[in-house]
């Protein structure tokens, strides 16, 4: 018996190429209710005439567990089904040549600023040149042309986006925060790796405090208290946690969390989990639409 290849179920995949240049392999998850008309039995009932959408940093690995986390919450009511939109790089039919290109090229894209140390690092490992600082023209690439892209091919709610990010993801989920805060509505940024770059997010974040007394966003940090050892992500993650705290910003709800006896890759299902929780709670997001 042949086998067949597995997706995810109501899902598609696009091929986008950014101003700079740059391919992405975009995956989108439709819910299931999407098609849904009037007098449709649950889980098909109550459709709103847009969805909120939940872009996933990192698709490549993130897309299935955060469309798979969304979909059954959702069905008992106090959560909202989402589009998803994952954004990641193109397979190669050698999973180990996959994820090469994968790391390579998340590595530009999510990091703010150069850092020669880690890509000397990181070449090493990979045997072949790993650039990072990349994460500008990574955000122009969402905010100006995948978040149009999405919402003139689907019914997506442009006042309802989520951005999820780990690790190196949720690095680059709190640059965007603090680029321009009411670009999502909601942040997941989960072990964000703030030590990079000589802790550029927390120099990026006292710049942004100078100038402004409000930050419109709704913001879930989370870490696990058992991270790499000898790195600082926990401790960078409460910190964080309290200076955006410690400010004071108008608009900002901010929760944060960290997860006992999760190390830095566990931690991600748990926390990215209760992040969609907090982020796209139904009666909340249905008065905000009222």
């Amino acid at each position: 018996m042949n086998a067949k290849p597995s997706t995810v179920l109501s899902s598609e995949t696009h091929t986008l190429v950014s101003a700079a240049g740059r391919e992405y392999r975009i995956t989108v998850a439709l819910p299931l209710a999407y098609d849904s008309v009037p007098g449709d039995a649950w889980p098909f009932d109550g459709a709103p005439a847009r969805w909120p959408t939940v872009y996933v940093l990192d698709g490549n690995w993130y897309f299935g567990l955060v469309t798979d986390i969304i979909r059954p919450m959702s069905w008992c009511g106090g959560t909202r089904d989402a589009i998803v939109v994952g954004i990641g790089y193109g397979d190669d039919n050698d999973p180990r040549e996959a994820f090469r290109n994968a790391f390579t090229r998340r590595n530009l894209d999510l990091t703010p600023t150069r850092d020669k140390t880690e890509e000397q690092s990181m070449a090493q490992r990979f045997d072949r040149p790993v650039p990072t600082g990349g994460a500008e023209d990574f955000y122009r690439f969402i905010r100006a042309e995948l978040t149009a892209f999405i919402e003139s091919r689907y019914r997506a709610d442009a006042s309802q986006r989520t951005l999820v990010g780990h690790s190196y993801g949720g690095l680059f989920a709190a640059f965007s925060l603090l680029r321009a805060p009411e670009q999502f509505r909601a942040y997941i940024i989960g072990s964000p790796t703030l030590a990079y770059g000589e802790r550029y997010v927390f120099c990026q974040e006292s710049e942004y405090a100078r100038e402004n007394d409000r930050l419109p966003a709704k913001v879930y940090l989370y870490a696990g208290d058992e991270e790499t050892a000898d790195d600082t992500t926990l401790t960078d993650t409460l910190r964080f946690a309290a200076v955006l705290r410690s400010r004071g910003y108008h608009r900002l709800e901010l929760r944060s969390e960290y997860f006992p006896a999760h190390d830095h890759c566990a931690v991600a299902a748990p926390g990215i989990h209760a992040g969609l929780k907090f982020a796209l709670r139904r009666r909340e997001i249905e008065e905000l639409t009222a």
